[in-house]
């Protein structure tokens, strides 16, 4: 028994085969505590798996039941950056299938980034101060992977054929796919554009959408589009068990070190494998710091192609655009939280709320099946293509419900505060193709002189190569218009804000409109005036 590896180093009665161990990396009890095997080999040193002696012999780590950052010499002292060391002890626990267990201790990450995770890690009471001025524009500081790799699927002519025939809305089993089971499908049709953006100068986006395969290739949600080809088909085969991230404090710097705009920039976790669990953590600011960064973020966390994920119990904050002088208006939109192809996602008990200077915690692009449960949130975005969004027992801020796309919105016993409620994007046709259900909620008004709506549809007379409208059926139920503590609340309050036009000039397609219309119990409280 050694008591730190500097005295296991300096011991020359080692040889090969003996077995030895420490009681602490730096100290005794430092909980860098290690078992080694002594070998003459010659690999690369770390520091940690692997440690040269000065006698010419080699440590090995031994792997046991779960792995800490001091046994690969993790500082903690703010000036090591312990990024290093860290990234280090996830590729041990990598290679031997060990959890990462390190409950306590605080560390700095500066320059380090892509530290890949891919066993269960608690991080319990531990602190991680990420010094952002080393963030880089496409390289997250953690990355959640699976072991296994995407497949592209080639199909015969005929085989083919009869697949893309079934790929419409309504289809249920896809035979064809039977054999990638248990793995989220990918489709697109790059020949095929879609959801051009109104205001912008581009063309538009592939037609593409994403589905879960099951036994005999049943289909696991909604086939939102109708594909008349595709060009690309992929396989994403997702692990048969959860992954899970717990807990943490996460500090940022809040200062990108940039003073011109470069792009968006990464600066926490990238999720991209499926069934993982985030829970119980806490992200912000350091203490004194404020959110100075030019540049956006894609968001900390980041859930990118995978199926059946949840972030849980987590506190962080939606990123500042708009500062007020003496800071800058940050060039584009900057999120907490971002994403893009997810399926099956659930957020639970997150809380991201801010005053009207941040922007919005959620910027994501297709989302299915999307469920946002008892959470405090500044705003809840879906750029393109949304489908199935459940919000329940939630309350969302002043940058509010931003959406485009279709299936089911059912919003249950939920406030938002703002002069809309939902608010459908304009710059993607304010379309909703499919159901709404409002259910006992709340719009808390914060300007009584402006007008108030619960449902905002608002396009443009412009040609977005798609069918736009005001969804298949509304019903809406125990609506309230909260006027309330204002001392003007002259402005109007109305169920639904729709286009002066019923088609669009350029191609004579009429917008459609919902079959039904249901609207009980709707009312406005804190002043005299009713609902339009």
């Amino acid at each position: 028994m050694h008591i730190s590896v500097a005295e296991m180093k300096a011991d020359s009665n080692l040889k090969s085969g003996m077995l030895t161990a420490t009681a602490g990396y730096f100290t005794a009890g430092d909980g860098g505590a290690a078992c080694y095997l002594i070998q003459s080999s010659h690999l690369p040193e770390d520091g940690g798996s692997v440690i040269n002696l000065n006698n010419g012999f080699q440590a090995i780590l031994l792997p046991e039941g779960s792995v800490n950052y001091k046994q690969f010499g993790a500082v903690g002292d703010g000036v090591n950056d312990d990024g290093v060391q860290i990234k280090l002890a996830h590729a041990y626990a990598n290679e031997h299938d060990l959890p990462v267990v390190n409950e306590s201790g605080e560390y700095w990450i500066k320059e380090t980034n892509l530290i890949t995770i891919q066993t269960n890690v608690r991080w319990g009471h531990t602190k991680l101060h990420i010094d952002e001025s080393f963030n880089e524009r496409f390289n997250p500081r953690f990355q959640i992977t699976s072991r296994r790799s995407h497949i592209p699927i080639t199909l015969d002519a005929s085989t083919k054929a009869a697949l893309v025939s079934k790929l419409k809305p309504g289809t249920t089993m896809l035979p064809e796919l039977a054999e990638y089971k248990g793995s989220l499908i990918l489709v697109w049709d790059t020949q095929d554009l879609v959801g051009v953006r109104y205001g912008y100068n581009k063309p538009g986006r592939r037609k593409e959408d994403l589905f879960y395969i099951e036994e005999h290739g049943r289909v696991i949600g909604d086939i939102s589009w109708t594909f008349n080809d595709y060009t690309d088909l992929v396989a994403v085969p997702c692990d048969e068990n959860y992954l899970t991230l717990e807990g943490g404090t996460i500090l940022l710097s809040g200062d990108d070190g940039k003073d011109s705009y470069e792009g968006y920039f990464q600066n926490g976790i990238l999720i991209n494998r499926s069934r993982t669990i985030i829970r119980n953590q806490w992200v912000g600011l350091e203490p004194g710091k404020t959110d100075a960064a030019y540049n956006p973020r894609q968001g900390f966390y980041f859930f990118k192609e995978v199926f059946d994920v949840l972030l849980e119990n987590v506190r962080l904050i939606p990123f500042e655009k708009n500062r007020q002088p003496p800071g800058y208006v940050v060039p584009e939109g900057t999120y907490g939280i971002g994403g893009a192809r997810v399926m099956n996602a659930t957020f639970r008990g997150v809380s991201a709320e801010g005053s009207k200077v941040h922007w919005g915690v959620f910027g994501t692009n297709i989302f299915k099946n999307f469920r946002v449960e008892s959470c405090h949130l500044n705003r809840v975005d879906v750029h393109f293509h949304c489908w199935n969004l459940y919000v329940k027992d939630s309350e969302i801020g002043y940058r509010g419900f931003t959406l485009t796309g279709g299936g089911d919105l059912f919003i249950e016993n939920s406030k938002r505060f703002g002069n809309t409620f939902v608010s459908f994007r304009r710059d993607y046709g304010a379309k909703w193709d499919g159901n709404i259900r409002l259910s006992n909620c709340r719009l808390v008004i914060d300007n009584g002189e402006g007008t108030a709506t619960a449902l905002d549809y608002n396009p443009a007379d412009f040609d977005y190569k798609y069918s736009i409208g005001y969804g298949r059926t509304i019903r809406v139920d125990d609506f309230i218009f909260d006027y309330t503590g204002l001392s003007e609340s002259s402005g109007v309050s109305q169920m639904m804000r729709i286009a002066s036009f019923s088609k669009i000039s350029s191609t004579g397609e009429r917008l459609f409109f919902p079959k039904t219309i249901e609207f009980r119990n709707i009312s406005a409280v804190g002043r005299e005036k009713g609902v339009r």
